[in-house]
């Protein structure tokens, strides 16, 4: 053999090493790919979870508001009644509390009947640390008056909410805006561990009112629930299947500053680079304005798990077998490359049941249509959009005339029926993709018109399609058939403009439409107004 041989030979074998390492390096990062894949997936499983049982307990507190809706008094022994079977259903319940609006007037006689549940030395405790109202600083209270349970809460009882402004604060944009609006998280005590909770809390009004001054003035009270973080992020971590991850819960509202209200990691520990690699933060649903976020890293028994010894075999033996080893590397790449796929499919599938979960909670359930959250939700959007873009936005405000006789006359279930044919024949007289037609609230809809300039149009069509509907309403004194009254609205939004003025001027509209008549389209004052 020459000298020209053995360089070829330790060509060969120097291509063969280089070659074996080279789709050892490859499949290395095929796999990391497909593990991170996999550990995104298992988190995305976890915060779904999260987001399902968070749902399912913010539901406790639309039931608790049909209570009060439907009783002019709820007594302390219903409210316990009723709140003791939801905890026992709920197990991440901390407690149900109850907080009317106590007026100046009131303020007196109400604490009065608070502080016969106490002793003299347990009401001078709550004065001095603020929990009974002493001092009259505000035009009106809103001092918890039940809770549930009572045992180891008993200081709640009677603690003015309104005493604390950055509490307040949050009561108020929840009353203000008719919204589930949750507080920032405190710990719990006599908890056994280290647990946050957070205060949620639902506005109760007395009537239907339909917008910001008339909530102010219409306010009950506001049901609350304090929910207990851990053990709901437990309980939502055991519905899956994935172990081996670390996981904190952050609140991250006030941006920069991040509050960590729970982790399962039992001693503070240092990660490798390996495990930082893969750390994943998964945002979640907004939780009554709260901005809360999952922070994942796997542990390395996890990564472990999912790796193989082959890269290394491949790397150690490919210069023997290269060609073997080249077709076994393709054969195990393509392996990969299906779990890849599946792992996709399986994302998929849980996209889909995610966004079907989303449009349930989005549609209102009798008309078929959106509902007031997706409408104030778009309505933000587009609003913001249009100050963005210097468009116009256009909307309609739609009230069936004299609906509560037609409930009288013909009973609720035909009431139904009529709610669910109008709606209809708003939604199909609208072809625009971008226009959205929700169910306001009662008998009430509404239409948001983005970028138009043309409003009246759409709102006559409306009117006729609706009374050709032909739906009988003998009781009507305006038809003998079911008509509705339209105010319309539009608007070029600037950078200081309000959209709730913008909403205000469109129900003047609507009004002024009932008042001159009904079965009419009454355009507000100033169309195109740059509000």
């Amino acid at each position: 053999m020459n000298i020209y041989s053995k360089y070829i030979i330790l060509l060969i074998v120097v291509a063969g090493l280089g070659f074996s390492g080279y789709l050892g390096q490859r499949f290395h990062e095929k796999e990391s790919a497909a593990i991170a894949t996999e550990f995104r997936k298992d988190v995305d499983d976890k915060a779904s979870a999260l987001e399902r049982e968070i749902l399912l307990n913010i539901e406790v507190l639309y039931a608790f508001r049909g209570l009060f809706d439907s009783s002019e008094h709820v007594t302390a022994k219903e409210f316990a009644r009723i709140a003791q079977s939801f905890i026992v259903r709920h197990q991440d319940i901390y407690a149900i509390e109850w907080a009317p609006r106590i007026t100046h007037q009131q303020r007196e006689p109400f604490e009065l009947t608070q502080q016969l549940l106490f002793t003299d030395f347990e009401i001078t405790q709550k004065l001095a640390s603020g929990m009974l109202v002493a001092e009259q600083q505000h035009s009106e209270y809103f001092p918890i008056a039940y809770v549930e349970p009572v045992a180891g809460n008993e200081f709640a009882l009677g603690y003015n909410l309104a005493s604390n402004s950055t509490r307040m604060a949050a009561l108020a944009v929840s009353r203000d805006l008719d919204l589930v609006v949750a507080s920032a998280s405190t710990p719990l005590l006599g908890q056994g561990r280290q647990q946050y909770g957070t205060l949620v809390s639902i506005p109760v009004y007395q009537g239907l009112p339909k917008n910001v001054i008339k909530r102010r003035e219409q306010i009950k009270g506001f049901v609350l629930l304090v929910l207990k973080v851990s053990d709901m992020f437990d309980r939502a971590v055991q519905r899956t299947a994935a172990k081996g991850i670390y996981f904190t819960l952050e609140d991250r509202t006030l941006g920069s500053e991040i509050e960590v209200l729970y982790s399962n990691q039992t001693i503070p520990m240092q990660f490798s680079v390996a495990q930082s690699d893969f750390s994943y933060t998964k945002p979640l649903a907004s939780v009554g304005r709260r901005n809360w976020s999952i922070n994942a890293i796997p542990s390395l028994g996890y990564i472990a798990e999912r790796r193989s010894m082959m890269p290394y075999l491949i790397t150690a033996i490919g210069w023997v077998f290269v060609l073997l080893g080249s077709a076994y590397v393709y054969a195990l790449l393509r392996r990969t490359t299906l779990i890849e796929e599946e792992v996709a499919q399986r994302t998929q599938a849980l996209e889909e049941a995610k966004l079907k979960l989303e449009q349930l909670s989005q549609t209102d359930a009798l008309t078929k249509i959106a509902n007031r959250r997706f409408f104030d939700e778009a309505f933000n959007h587009e609003w913001l959009r249009a100050v963005r873009q210097g468009s116009s936005l256009g909307l309609m405000m739609i009230d069936i005339d004299h609906f509560k006789l037609y409930n009288d006359t013909y009973g609720h279930q035909a009431g139904d029926e009529c709610l669910a044919a109008v709606a209809q024949a708003i939604e199909q007289t609208l072809n625009r993709k971008a226009d959205v037609v929700a169910r306001y609230g009662g008998e009430e809809f509404v239409v948001l018109l983005p970028d138009t300039k043309d409003c009246v149009v759409p709102a006559q069509r409306c009117l006729a399609n609706i009374e050709a509907l032909a739906i009988p309403h003998r009781a009507s004194p305006t038809s003998n058939y079911i008509t509705v009254s339209i105010g319309v609205s539009i608007a070029l939004p600037k950078q200081d403009s309000r959209s709730e003025a913008f909403i205000h001027q469109t129900d003047i509209a609507l009004y002024e439409a009932k008042r001159s008549g009904r079965n009419r389209v009454e355009i507000a004052d100033g169309a195109l107004l740059s509000l």
